[in-house]
């Protein structure tokens, strides 16, 4: 009688430690999930205001003209464009 309470006792540990464990797995795979969200969430706060800052200079008419002069090539009505060719 008392080795089957023993038994008993020692089943009853491995199976409280078998659900233990799984939580165990379980709170780890959260932690890294929520660290990987936190990660995106912060990455994207980081490309909403580079493009918020874009847009507020775009709004800017001096700096939509140096853009339009500097990649574009574009030049105002009456002036004159001219081509340097490289050395």
């Amino acid at each position: 009688m008392k080795k089957f309470g023993v038994l008993l006792f020692v089943l009853l540990i491995l199976y409280f430690i078998f659900l233990i464990r799984q939580d165990i797995i379980d709170s780890l795979e959260l932690k890294r999930e929520k660290h990987r969200a936190a990660t995106s969430i912060q990455q994207a706060e980081v490309q909403a205001k580079s493009l918020a800052n874009r847009l507020k200079a775009l709004q800017n008419d001096s700096y939509v003209e140096s853009l339009a002069r500097t990649r574009l090539g574009l030049i105002k009505k009456g002036e004159t464009a001219y081509k340097v060719i490289g050395r």
